[in-house]
């Protein structure tokens, strides 16, 4: 049989679990990684073990010591297993829309694209690229796509540092373009 690790827990406030709680813990560790074997993950374990001796903290404290420590343990470990291994499937469920039509849902519905700030912040790109060479637009593109100044200057024909150039200058009108309009992009 392999050896079992020996838990190291920590409460709300960072500060270790106490023994008692613990000692309940470690010994239903065999027995939870038996049940829910597809569990791996060590750092999961732990939280789920961690979110346990919160709750039994919580129960102590609000109504004095467990009685059968070891079955609320493992009931709570069952529970946040359970949930662990459902995943968010069980969350989209809970959050669906009761209603027919759908126009409750489209109403909560925030936008993610063709916000106004965004629409704002496009016509103002667009602005700004017309005042630019078709040069500058080509490196600000690529730019703005993430490629490099070598990858960039291999495509125009010229160095590295031209290319670094033409963003500087870039930026420079970028600055201007800004100020001019007193907007933020």
């Amino acid at each position: 049989m392999e050896q079992l690790r020996k838990l190291e827990l920590l409460d709300e406030q960072g500060r270790p679990v106490d023994e008692r709680t613990l000692g309940v813990l470690e010994k239903l560790q065999g027995k939870f990684r038996k049940h829910f074997r597809r569990i791996q993950d060590e750092s999961v374990i732990t939280t789920i073990f961690e979110k346990v001796a919160a709750m039994m903290a919580r129960r102590e404290r609000a109504s004095g010591p467990l009685e059968r420590p070891y079955g609320y343990a493992w009931r709570a470990l069952q529970s946040i297993a359970i949930s662990n291994l459902r995943g968010t499937s069980i969350e989209l469920h809970r959050h669906r829309a009761e209603s027919r039509d759908g126009r409750d849902v489209v109403r909560r519905l925030e936008a993610m694209d063709g916000t106004p700030a965004q629409i704002e912040r496009d016509i103002l790109m667009k602005e700004l690229i017309a005042q630019m060479t078709s040069e500058e637009a080509f490196v600000f593109a690529h730019k703005m796509a993430g490629h490099t100044s070598a990858a960039i200057a291999a495509k125009l024909g010229c160095a590295p540092a031209t290319v670094d150039v033409t963003v500087w200058r870039i930026r420079q009108k970028l600055r201007a373009f800004v100020n001019q309009r007193g907007a933020t992009l």
